[in-house]
Formats: structure tokens, C-alpha cells, sequence
């Protein structure tokens, strides 16, 4: 779906603009607390890290998103995505993990 929606964009300058892209927090949310980290693990094959820390949710307290994208001739391609949270104490695993908090 992602690869649909970014297939024809080629305004998208950097892997943090399409991570966040991808991401697409709601404005009516406010501002979320994101930490975004990238590295190129082959040419133009870039890792992407988006942390959303401290959310105002009442189990969940982070989300990690990890994208594995691909730049060609000023096209993005996801590859990959892989996406874990922690739950606040109390609401399930504290750590990163796959279940939902409760």
C-alpha cells in the first residue's frame, strides 16, 4: 500500500520524510515525541527508525517502526517494515515486543 501511495511522489527528499510519511500521526493528536535515526546499509538502501516515545495513550507507551527503503532515480520503494511497541507498567510487556498492550 505504502509503495502505491509514494509511487509517483518524487518530492520525498530524505528517509526521515518518507518514514514520517508512512507514519502519518494525526494532527489532532498534537506534536508526538518522534526520534527518527537512518543509515545507509547499501547504496541508496537505507535502515529507518521512527520512535514514537511517550504517547498519550493509556496502555501504550511507545511504537517503533523500522523500514527498509530503497531510492531510485528519485522514486522510494519500502522493502520492509517491521513494528513493535512497549506497554506502560501494568499493561503488558515493558519492553519492546509484538503483543498488544491491555
Amino acid at each position: 500500500m505504502i509503495n502505491k501511495d509514494i509511487a509517483k511522489n518524487t518530492n520525498i527528499k530524505s528517509p526521515e520524510e518518507l518514514i514520517t510519511i508512512y507514519y502519518n500521526y494525526p494532527s489532532s493528536e498534537g506534536k508526538p515525541n518522534l526520534k527518527i535515526e537512518k543509515k545507509e546499509i547499501e547504496k541508496n538502501v537505507f535502515e529507518i527508525t521512527l520512535i514514537h516515545d511517550n504517547q498519550q495513550d493509556d496502555s501504550q507507551k511507545a511504537e517503533k517502526i523500522i523500514m527498509i527503503a530503497e531510492k531510485i532515480g528519485g522514486i522510494w520503494s519500502v522493502k520492509k517494515i517491521r513494528r513493535n511497541w512497549k506497554c506502560y507498567d501494568g499493561r503488558g510487556h515493558t519492553d519492546w515486543g509484538t503483543e498488544i498492550c491491555n
